[in-house]
């Protein structure tokens, strides 16, 4: 399993490609700002072809230039709960993003939930819900191969923010405490934000200042 990173836009955002093999299958994780043009070139150089962009949730950050992708007719996926910022991700919070031009939003090609699976390739990734930071925060876990796409749940060092509209403190408490149980601490996490590849266990001391 492969996993390529890079970091976008105003708030430095992560994307991802992710695959099994060169000349296969592949998956983009999110699509900030700016992003489009290194996941173009990181396809080509590994003869990919994209599956799907998977949206860890609906912030701006995450999904600004979905509709890049969906008109190049890849189909766009996330779990339920951000559809409605997806379809038309205006910045939430202009403090952080100002006000830049309206962007085109896209409807999903596939809501995903609780215990559903997406593959690319062999690889196989299970949905967890994660609420917290927003409704749509979801986890999509690899068992087999221990990556975790971990969106804005948990950084190598903190917790995504829960002072956002529609942030849930005490769901993102939970949520956390279900990863942390439930992964096991070798696995390694993928974040939207900061570095990734940290292991749950290197993450979790950092969490936990936060519970």
């Amino acid at each position: 399993m492969i996993i390529k990173g890079g970091t976008f836009g105003p708030v430095a955002t992560n994307s991802y490609v992710v695959f099994g093999e060169r000349g296969g299958p592949a998956i983009v994780v999110d699509a900030p700002l700016g992003a489009e043009p290194w996941v173009e070139h990181t396809l080509a150089q590994n003869d990919l072809t994209p599956e799907a962009l998977y949206l860890t949730h609906g912030h701006w950050d995450h999904c600004v230039d979905a509709y890049l992708w969906a008109r190049k007719g890849v189909p766009v996926w996330a779990g339920g709960g951000d559809e409605d910022w997806i379809a038309d991700p205006a910045p939430f919070n202009p403090a952080l993003f100002g006000f830049p031009p309206k962007t085109p939003g896209v409807a999903l090609d596939r809501v995903l939930g609780e215990g559903d699976t997406f593959a690319v390739g062999d690889l196989e990734f299970t949905m967890m819900h994660t609420p917290g930071h927003s409704p749509g925060c979801w986890v999509a876990w690899e068992k087999h191969h221990g990556e975790v796409l971990v969106g804005d749940l948990i950084f190598a060092q903190g917790i995504g923010r829960t002072d956002f509209p529609r942030s849930d403190p005490g769901a993102m408490i939970t949520s956390l405490g279900r990863v942390l149980t439930e992964i096991p601490g070798e696995h390694r996490i993928y974040p939207g934000h900061g570095p990734w590849a940290a292991t749950m266990a290197e993450a979790e001391p950092w969490a936990r200042m936060f519970m």
